[in-house]
């Protein structure tokens, strides 16, 4: 799954978390890296200690929460509490795929299935910092409206282009799916686009509701307990 989600902040929220997150101190990002990505990793990070963060992850929680193509394509279970970043110019994230597992709500450990990246700084606030995620169709580069975010499995090979000018900032998680194989959230995907397409044609109709009950059922049998 390879999903644009737009609109996830309003124009006021996304305002909110820029000034919000300027207002904070970063520090070096590779206190999170991960021993396969020591020397690959050049931005930095906010903290988790300063408590003016929690509000900002609270607003990118909620936005995400309410975001009615992320709910029925993703299947959230647990969401990962999001961290912001920032890419100031010269720095750079190289080839690398996420974490399997991260500290999810609470402090207990979830599995990462799905990678976010939500873009806070609009694209013409600087120059670089594309987001390439490399999929088995081949590379795809995104540099995305303030307020959008795109969706990738975690497990595949991604990494930030060098910042040439100004900053770039984002909001990133890693979500849990109630359905964890892929090709069946893929399923899912395209059976509810096929449901829409059904009963934007015919919404009263016998193979709208045959259509709904297999979109519920599937995913009655593939959710995770």
């Amino acid at each position: 799954m390879l999903l644009v989600l737009p609109e996830v902040l309003t124009s006021d929220e996304r305002e909110s978390v820029y000034r919000g997150v300027l207002a904070l101190p970063f520090e070096d990002g590779t206190r999170t890296t991960g021993p396969g990505a020591r020397g690959r990793k050049n931005n930095l990070q906010l903290g988790d200690s300063d408590p003016r963060v929690e509000p900002l992850r609270k607003l990118v929680l909620d936005a995400l929460n309410r975001h009615t193509l992320f709910q029925f394509l993703v299947l959230p279970r647990l969401i990962m509490p999001p961290l912001f970043n920032r890419y100031d110019v010269g720095m750079f994230y190289q080839d690398h795929i996420d974490f399997p597992l991260v500290t999810g709500p609470g402090g207990g450990k979830m599995r990462a299935d799905l990678s976010i990246t939500l873009f806070v700084s609009r694209p013409d606030e600087y120059d670089g910092g594309e987001l390439v995620v490399e999929t088995p169709l081949g590379t795809e580069a995104f540099k995305l409206e303030a307020g959008q975010a795109i969706v990738y499995p975690a497990y595949y090979l991604h990494r930030v282009n060098p910042v040439t000018r100004g900053a770039r900032i984002a909001a990133i998680t890693t979500v849990q799916s109630f359905i964890r194989e892929e090709v069946k959230r893929d399923l899912i995907a395209d059976l509810l686009r096929l449901m829409r397409w059904v009963q934007d044609k015919s919404p009263q109709s016998d193979e709208a509701r045959l259509a709904n009950k297999i979109h519920a059922n599937l995913i009655r049998i593939w959710a995770d307990d």
